[in-house]
């Protein structure tokens, strides 16, 4: 995470360095990045890069997170529009995220290469803050429960787990140009509708 001297700089630098690391991610993978040039392109020193961050990898999960957080702002947006409906919240969240991630899908690509090339910046990425805890379980909250066939709390988790299943098996086929946009988001309203419907025919 970013020091507090890079907290407390102008927004405007901020985030000068911010896309001038976006752009670094998007052309190459991590481990080829460059700190020459994100420097370079934000107009600052080297000394004042350290003064900011740890090392390149700690400016990768702070930059990732801005993402994070537009994503974010997207579900809720959908969980508002659909007024707390599961299914129509994932299919409008997963329709917006498409297209955010479609026009920077170079950087998407290389985020999930990036996984597999260092297990330390997986686990980094996925280490969740009080303040991510608190996110998600507002997320969680806002979720209308009285027309789902759940028994628990619990329950929702493991379909939200199965839905999150479809979402990123989704993501990797678009970004590995497995498939286009229209058909990920078909073959996900399909396999909604699955789940919705159940697969168990009772007698």
């Amino acid at each position: 995470m970013p020091t507090l001297t890079f907290i407390n700089l102008p927004e405007e630098k901020k985030n000068i360095i911010i896309e001038a690391s976006i752009k670094e991610f998007k052309r190459v993978l991590l481990a080829d990045a460059s700190i020459n040039k994100i420097i370079k392109d934000a107009n600052i020193s080297r000394g004042s890069f350290y003064t900011y961050f740890k090392d390149i990898n700690d400016l990768y999960a702070y930059s990732l997170n801005k993402y994070k957080e537009k994503l974010i702002k997207t579900i809720k947006q959908s969980l508002k529009e659909s007024s707390g409906d599961l299914f129509e919240t994932t299919k409008m969240s997963y329709e917006k995220i498409l297209k955010i991630c479609s026009e920077d899908k170079k950087l998407f690509k290389n985020i999930f290469l990036n996984f597999n090339y260092n297990i330390s910046i997986r686990n980094k990425m996925q280490e969740e803050s009080i303040e991510d805890k608190y996110k998600f379980v507002e997320l969680i909250s806002k979720i209308k429960k009285d027309n789902l066939n759940i028994k628990t709390e619990e329950e929702l988790f493991y379909i939200l787990d199965i839905i999150m299943g479809f979402v990123m098996h989704g993501l990797i086929d678009l970004f590995m140009d497995k498939e286009t946009e229209e058909e990920v988001l078909e073959k996900l309203n399909n396999q909604l509708e699955i789940l919705k419907r159940g697969i168990y025919k009772e007698d």
